[in-house]
């Protein structure tokens, strides 16, 4: 008898939908229920023992129950897409997210060091040289000057740039500029600190300020290019989680989109950073970009979370830098923009959050 192992790929992918849509109106339940008790005219000893029955044991077992739906959806979409991947190697329908930035990387080898001389620039040169003096005062620092160019390292900057404009001093301590003229940035490798000396010349095809002048995030970028490999290719693709372990050196969290009243906590708690849906020949079930505006399979930084015109909204800004970025087939990808939350759902599908370092 033979035994077939597998799965139907639309069926776990519309599984890990139920799961986050059930998160999402257990969280919907549970804030109720907070206001509700909070709100309740009830005093005396019963009812401060319900109370704090609700806030130390019952929320705490809800937001546990949330965490395992998110995560498990996560778990799901993955091995989805690990099947489908397995189906096209079958002869099944091909899957290709390497041609669009930021479309993920392994970040599980030889990284976590500083390495003599300059990482190969793996054809993203030639080097431009860096001026004696970067601005890193708040203005320099705001994330919609960084502007990405030629690597698909989007996981890098938004999550660079969402540590930038959570705590803009961190990066300051985390720079320091050497006698000689190079940079030592520290980063940090399972919780440890690493420093990184880099010479004072960038890849062409690297981050850059809106004028096109090599910044702090080129410094960083280059830092990070040496961390992870000695190639500026090593740091073409990733996930935002992996960028604020190296950059904060605190653990990550990567779930599902959930909703805004939920991203607006995760913010008021730390950097955060999104990953957008795929582009919509790449993914048959739905789970695409529906918004011209938006880059598919890419990271994005969390500005702002606040109402709006009457309704709760995400401010958003994309790595590729400030104004509008006409493509080939006519669609602008703007540099930042508010969305509601039906926008925010219909767009992105990953949360990267870290605790604050202020």
């Amino acid at each position: 008898m033979r035994t077939m192992f597998g799965a139907d790929v639309e069926a776990l992918a519309g599984l890990g939908s139920s799961f986050v849509e059930s998160a999402e109106t257990l969280e919907t339940a549970r804030r109720q229920v907070d206001g509700i008790v909070a709100t309740t005219g009830w005093v005396g000893p019963d009812a401060e023992e319900f109370r704090q029955d609700w806030s130390r044991r019952l929320a705490p077992a809800l937001a546990s129950c949330l965490g395992a739906l998110r995560d498990n959806a996560e778990v799901l979409r993955r091995n989805a897409e690990d099947q489908a991947r397995t189906s096209a190697a079958d002869g099944g329908s091909v899957l290709d997210r390497g041609g669009e930035p930021g479309a993920g990387g392994d970040r599980s080898g030889d990284g976590g060091k500083d390495r003599p001389g300059n990482p190969d620039l793996s054809g993203h040169g030639p080097w431009v040289d860096v001026p004696p003096t970067i601005p890193l005062d708040d203005a320099a620092l705001d994330p919609n000057m960084i502007n990405q160019q030629g690597l698909g390292d989007c996981w890098l900057l938004a999550g660079l740039g969402a540590v930038a404009r959570d705590d803009p001093q961190f990066i300051r301590d985390h720079m320091q500029l050497n006698a000689d003229g190079t940079w030592t940035v520290t980063m940090y490798k399972d919780g440890d600190p690493v420093e990184i000396t880099v010479e004072p010349e960038v890849a062409q095809d690297g981050v850059m300020d809106p004028s096109g002048n090599p910044s702090w995030a080129s410094i960083y970028e280059k830092a990070a290019a040496e961390y992870w490999g000695g190639s500026y290719e090593d740091i073409d693709g990733g996930y935002s989680s992996d960028a604020f372990a190296a950059i904060t050196g605190a653990t990550p969290s990567k779930t599902g989109e959930g909703n805004l009243s939920d991203l607006k906590d995760r913010l008021a708690d730390g950097p955060v950073a999104l990953g957008t849906e795929d582009e919509p020949s790449w993914w048959p079930f739905g789970d695409e970009v529906d918004d011209s505006r938006v880059v598919p399979n890419h990271a994005y930084i969390v500005d702002k979370v606040e109402e709006r015109d009457g309704e709760l909204k995400v401010h958003v800004i994309n790595p590729w830098g400030p104004g509008a970025h006409l493509q080939d087939d006519g669609s602008d990808k703007v540099g930042d923009m508010w969305l509601t939350e039906k926008q925010y759902k219909e767009n992105f599908d990953t949360v990267y959050a870290v605790p604050s370092t202020r």
